[in-house]
């Protein structure tokens, strides 16, 4: 544009009128590639937080010098756009800037028995209003998995230490599960992470790096990778995969959360590990296909986090798969037979394989991986379904 400009200049100086005319069309196309930034305002992390007072935050993109407006038309007593002033800050008019654009909505601790919502109108000038719903937990209250209900929920094992909870996200303007976990406090680390893919889920955004603590689980017993990985060769490893959840930014943030992480070998997670979850994403179908991705811990090995705190290192990450065998019944699994529905599991050592696709070595059966680390997997079909490994079904050669 600068140098656009300049050349504009210099044939005005020149009164050079063909070339005048030239350069004014120049001009113009660039100023109509600038009227087509789209204006855009989305949640940086979540909808949900976490019952200690906190901030969260709405991202603005859009044409410079667009206004816009924004209210708080529900929870005004104990939310506010300024952190020192929840009376008279329920209301904020800003224009759009070059670079990043940040709204912070502000809260207070949550000191009650029940969670509870808030609302804030957010609008472009001359667009239509959006709602952005904030919901504010208390303090005893989890996001429990539907435990009986989902497929891929594995059978709740009780534990002092494990924590269960799943992450919602907006889609289509129905809030939906993105993912459920059994987090275990003393490992600081998911023992698994359960969760359909679909293509309403895969979608073609973008992947967020949005690190951030779980706002659900307590930050004590999370990892602290939020701004450095852990130390060595150890890449915050997802186990629910970001390029699984490419339909929002809200859907993609939630999978960096550091309840999703764990200590992973760069060399695994990057070529093999990283193959695999490929190999898993081009299994979705119709149906839905059903994951429950995991890390297993078999040793007293440790490595440290990014603020240099001790974290369990696994010994071996695994993944079991479910979906009908057509992918097109229209039919829920508790209604198909046994000859409808096919499974797999895949048992990976922590360590580099090299850059290969997943070799038939780490192909076992759902009921071996069951047998390995005690958890109950997919209760809604038959053992029989789990004695499956036919790798050829899932595209493993």
């Amino acid at each position: 544009m600068r140098l656009i400009q300049k050349y504009c200049t210099n044939v005005v100086k020149i009164v050079l009128l063909t070339t005048l005319i030239f350069s004014i069309n120049a001009c113009s196309k660039d100023d109509s590639e600038t009227t087509s930034l789209q204006n855009e305002a989305y949640w940086k992390i979540s909808s949900t937080v976490s019952y200690a007072e906190g901030s969260s935050a709405i991202i603005i993109t859009g044409k410079p010098n667009t206004a816009w407006s924004a209210e708080i038309t529900e929870g005004s007593a104990w939310c506010s756009f300024s952190s020192k002033d929840f009376v008279n800050s329920a209301s904020k008019v800003g224009t759009v800037k070059e670079g990043l654009n940040v709204l912070y909505v502000y809260y207070k601790a949550n000191t009650g028995a029940e969670q509870r919502p808030a609302k804030i109108s957010f609008q472009f000038e001359g667009g239509a209003a959006q709602t952005f719903d904030l919901n504010q937990l208390s303090q005893v209250q989890q996001n429990l998995p539907a435990f009986t209900t989902w497929v891929e929920i594995p059978e709740r094992k009780e534990n002092a230490n494990y924590q269960y909870v799943t992450h919602y996200a907006t889609l289509s303007n129905k809030k939906i599960r993105n993912y459920s976990i059994c987090f275990d406090k003393t490992r600081k680390a998911a023992l698994w992470v359960a969760y359909p893919i679909h293509s309403a889920y895969l979608g073609s955004g973008g992947r967020t790096d949005a690190w951030a603590f779980d706002p659900i689980i307590s930050s004590i017993y999370q990892a602290n990778c939020v701004d450095r990985s852990y130390n060595g060769a150890y890449d915050r490893g997802h186990q629910i995969p970001s390029a699984d959840r490419l339909a929002t930014t809200e859907f993609n943030s939630q999978t960096f959360y550091m309840s999703n992480m764990t200590p992973q070998l760069n060399r695994l997670n990057q070529d093999m590990w990283a193959k695999l979850e490929a190999k898993v994403r081009q299994n979705n179908c119709s149906d839905t296909l059903y994951v429950v991705t995991g890390a297993y811990f078999n040793s007293v090995a440790t490595t440290t986090d990014g603020a240099g705190n001790s974290v369990s290192i696994p010994t071996n990450y695994f993944k079991v798969l479910l979906r009908t065998k057509s992918g097109s019944t229209g039919k829920a699994i508790k209604d198909c037979s046994d000859s409808e529905l096919i499974s797999i599991g895949f048992w990976v050592d922590h360590q580099s394989y090299g850059n290969i696709e997943p070799p038939r070595s780490i192909c076992t059966s759902v009921a071996e991986i069951e047998s390995k680390t005690g958890f109950k997997f997919f209760p809604q079909i038959s053992n029989a379904v789990k004695q499956q490994n036919n790798p050829t079904q899932w595209g493993i050669n």
